[in-house]
């Protein structure tokens, strides 16, 4: 259960064509929200869900009927958010309508009774990315919770209940540090744009991961569908489909150095060519399995050569598609609950 809105990241368009039956009426406000998301809830279980799936939401053993479900919904919401309703009475939060309509708008099921179906973007993900509770106590302000925080979550209520901004440009960095920047070597500094050189993705801007499939690892916007990859970061839809090794193995591949060598003659694995067949020195004809075996003036020659691994077929980006469950995925995404 979950007292704030979960983040989910976007797609708006979608919304309006999944989401947004008639029969469900939204207007939130601070006091009727947990109705509100009652509502929806309800309506998404009785359009979508069996007997039995809304009576194990529900956690109950008998069959409840739509009202009935609204009321349970409804107070476990108003306990969840509890803390919440307090802190907007005291003036340390304050609770924003239009960005809890939206949300609800996206999350109701189709009216046409399209429960699940196969989408490119998830309809609800845009429209609930932000919380509708918003922090109002400014830096230095007293607060009891993190939330309550303005400028949250470069902001948190430290012990002292005292609104304390998260370490910035070149501040110490044992605590984390604000969104916008990294800690490096104990130190916060700015996130690098496109192009910057970096170790691991949290160094880089909200949108960028870190490449290193380069000569030189460097911040870089994933690929959409059929964009080469060598990695799932490197796309938008987060699958690169891979390739396989040549020779006698079927493992995955994104680049040739993911393959392991095989030998000439019959593909077996090898690193070396000592490994395919013996050797035989240039000069005296003696058998070797190493250069040096054949003395300072002589040669170790392999019959068979240890060639190089290889990636058959390009790794690409596939296109993200996802399946839109209103039973279970959009009532486990409403606020509040």
């Amino acid at each position: 259960m979950r007292a704030s809105l979960i983040l989910v990241g976007g797609f708006v368009a979608f919304a309006a064509a999944c989401g947004g039956d008639d029969s469900v009426s939204i207007d939130t406000n601070d006091k009727n929200v947990c109705s509100e998301i009652a509502e929806v809830a309800c309506h998404n279980l009785y359009s979508c869900c069996t007997e039995g799936e809304i009576e194990s939401y529900l956690r109950v053993s008998e069959p409840r009927s739509e009202l009935q479900c609204r009321d349970d919904v409804q107070r476990s919401c108003e306990r969840s958010t509890a803390a919440l309703a307090g802190s907007i009475k005291e003036g340390r939060m304050r609770f924003e309508p239009e960005t809890m309509n939206t949300c609800l708008s996206a999350l109701i099921a189709p009216a046409d009774g399209t429960c699940a179906e196969v989408v490119p973007e998830l309809p609800w993900t845009e429209a609930c990315m932000n919380s509708a509770w918003v922090g109002t106590v400014p830096t230095d302000g007293a607060c009891f919770s993190s939330p309550e925080c303005a400028d949250a979550p470069d902001t948190f209520c430290a012990p002292s209940q005292k609104c304390i901004a998260r370490p910035g440009s070149g501040q110490p960095c044992g605590g984390g540090c604000a969104s916008a920047f990294y800690c490096s070597v104990g130190r916060c500094a700015a996130k690098l744009p496109a192009g910057g050189r970096c170790t691991s993705s949290p160094e880089c801007q909200k949108g960028l991961f870190c490449d290193t499939s380069g000569p030189m690892p460097v911040c870089t916007a994933p690929g959409g569908a059929g964009a080469a990859c060598t990695g799932s970061a490197a796309c938008k839809s987060g699958e690169c489909i891979p390739g396989t090794c040549s020779g006698t193995t079927s493992n995955s591949c994104y680049r040739d150095t993911d393959c392991n060598g095989r030998c000439a003659d019959d593909n077996s694995f090898c690193s070396t060519a000592s490994q395919c067949a013996i050797g035989s020195c240039m000069v005296s004809g003696a058998p070797c399995s190493t250069q040096g075996a054949c003395g300072p003036t002589d040669t170790c020659v392999f019959p068979v050569a240890c060639l190089p691994g290889d990636c058959v077929g390009e790794p690409v980006c596939t296109d993200g598609r996802f399946t839109v469950d209103y039973c279970d995925d959009a009532v486990s995404q409403l606020p509040g609950l």
